[in-house]
């Protein structure tokens, strides 16, 4: 790809490309995580419960979501069957929402991997371009 005259104005076009790799990222993975039958807010609560069972509002803090959104996550998920709820009012994870969590984490990581689907090659694409259009270092003052 061809350099840009450094004389043209370009910083301005680097964080509407930052943004556009990180939607392209983000639908993609919504997409991976849609045919789990998850949303990535059901994923972070997933992942938290896997490590240990917890409250709602244990969860809440931890992830950093909602209190209402931890709510229609874990609901959704014992819908699914993937956590159930103790008599201490600890939500676990069951085998299979281990089992879906390590098909989520193994979508994640071959979704990151790809070059050479559509997805990588326009996130390819947007580095090439972010590079090209990055004004070089200042040079140091002359001495």
């Amino acid at each position: 790809m061809a350099q840009l005259s450094p004389d043209r104005n370009t910083a301005g076009y680097v964080p509407r490309l930052l943004s556009a790799a990180a939607f392209v990222t983000n639908r993609a993975t919504e997409t991976s995580l849609a045919e789990l039958r998850l949303t990535q807010e059901r994923t972070a609560v997933l992942r938290l419960l896997v490590e240990s069972p917890a409250g709602e509002a244990m969860i809440a803090e931890a992830s950093g979501l909602p209190a209402g959104c931890v709510r229609d996550c874990v609901l959704a998920l014992q819908c699914c069957g993937y956590i159930t709820s103790g008599p201490d009012g600890l939500w676990a994870v069951t085998p299979s929402g281990a089992k879906i969590q390590a098909s989520a984490d193994d979508a994640e990581v071959r979704l990151m991997s790809r070059g050479n689907d559509d997805v990588g090659a326009l996130r390819q694409e947007l580095h090439a371009l972010i590079q090209a259009l990055t004004p070089p270092p200042a040079d140091p003052a002359p001495k």
